[in-house]
Parts: C-alpha cells; sequence; structure tokens
C-alpha cells in the first residue's frame, strides 16, 4: 500500500508539473501574441509617420522654392549656369578660331616670300 500511495503521490506531482508547464506555455504564447500585436501595431504606426514626414519635407521644398530666397537662388543658379554656357560657348569659339588661323598660316606660309629688309628705319617722324 506503500508503494501504491507512493506512485499516487508521484504521479500527481508529475500532473501538477505538468499544468504547471503547460500554464506557462499558454501565457508565454499569449504575451507573445500580444507583443507581436503591439509590434505590428507600432510598425503601422511608424510608417504612418514616416510618410507624414515624407509629406511635410515636401510641402517644405515646395514653400522654399516659392519663396523669395528660393526664388533668389533658383535666379542665381540660373544665371550661373547661363554664364557657364556662355563661357563655355566662347571658349569653343576660340578654340577654333585658333585652329583656323593655325591652318590659314600652313596653307598660306610656303607660297609667301620672306619680307625684305627694310633700309629706312622707321623713327615713327613720318608723314599722317
Amino acid at each position: 500500500m506503500k508503494s501504491s500511495v507512493g506512485v499516487l503521490l508521484a504521479a500527481i506531482i508529475v500532473f501538477v508539473l505538468l499544468a504547471f508547464e503547460y500554464w506557462q506555455y499558454r501565457d508565454e504564447r499569449a504575451y507573445r501574441n500580444a507583443l507581436n500585436t503591439q509590434l505590428i501595431s507600432l510598425s503601422q504606426r511608424v510608417d504612418s509617420i514616416d510618410e507624414r514626414i515624407q509629406s511635410a519635407k515636401a510641402e517644405l521644398d515646395t514653400m522654399k522654392q516659392n519663396s523669395l530666397g528660393g526664388l533668389i537662388e533658383s535666379a542665381n543658379d540660373a544665371l550661373i549656369h547661363g554664364w557657364s554656357a556662355m563661357i563655355d560657348s566662347v571658349e569653343k569659339e576660340l578654340e577654333r578660331a585658333k585652329k583656323g588661323i593655325a591652318s590659314q598660316k600652313q596653307t598660306t606660309q610656303p607660297s609667301q616670300t620672306p619680307p625684305s629688309a627694310d633700309p629706312a628705319p622707321n623713327t615713327g617722324n613720318g608723314p599722317l
């Protein structure tokens, strides 16, 4: 009888421990589900706030562009780009003219005779 009471008591202890472990498992699972739900909610709120921030940034950029300072800055940028384009164009034209003059000198130089030395020095007091 002692052994059957001991076995019964051991079985009850094991059953109580299993019940306690199962209760902890269910409690932990419910806690994780609550955390997951809260995490999803927070993620949605962060996404919503991020969209609002992007919208506010776009509106701020529009306001900056339409403000007096923005208009002046845009005009300055346009002026600088215009001057840069004009300077680049002038440089290209100068290079073309330089090449044209160099090629013209090469084609006319062999047919020309070197100038003869002027026997009378030029003093700058000649007739006007």
